[in-house]
């Protein structure tokens, strides 16, 4: 978007917008989950249910159809993702930030893995969500990681393993 040979993206308002927003975002994804989108259509929320998306907190906000084309839009993606790492967009898609690409990636996947989780889970009972103590606690257990790692960022053995593979050429289906 700074510079390059290609156009900007179509819904730029969507990016713009969210690195005004969050100075700490390193990277903005937006993306169409299939799982997750259809969820929210249900009127469900995307609450944390397993260790890796503990992250989202009491649940990734949901907005209304949002359309990144247009400013206003935008605006209203950045305000309501608030102090999130993840905006899902009723009947659209979902907004992802992360303090680098890698960890922006990885909420992506996570979002969509959590949609499916809570998908499968409700066929066989009621979900529930991580209580708020759960959630604290992994909060406290992360800021007490970064604190021993320094400005080291993370490298992940789940980014390992992606980048792995798409070293070798190899495939991989989210569904």
């Amino acid at each position: 978007m700074i510079a390059g040979q290609r156009d900007p993206p179509e819904e730029i308002f969507f990016y713009t917008c969210m690195y005004k927003a969050k100075k700490d975002a390193g990277a903005v994804i937006h993306c169409h989950p299939p799982v997750a989108v259809s969820l929210v259509a249900t009127g469900k929320k995307i609450v944390p249910i397993h260790q890796h998306s503990i992250k989202f907190g009491k649940g990734i906000p949901t907005s209304p159809w949002l359309y990144g084309t247009w400013q206003e839009d935008g605006e209203k993606s950045a305000k309501m993702i608030a102090n999130n790492c993840a905006l899902m967009i009723k009947g659209h898609g979902a907004n992802v930030t992360g303090k680098t690409i890698q960890e922006a990636c990885l909420n992506a996947v996570h979002l969509e893995r959590t949609a499916k989780m809570i998908l499968w889970a409700q066929s066989v009972g009621k979900v529930r969500p991580f209580p708020a103590a759960v959630v604290k606690k992994y909060e406290l257990v992360e800021a007490e990681r970064v604190t021993r790692r320094g400005s080291r960022p993370p490298r992940s053995p789940e980014w390992n393993y992606y980048e792995w593979m798409i070293k070798r050429g190899e495939r991989w289906n989210t569904w």
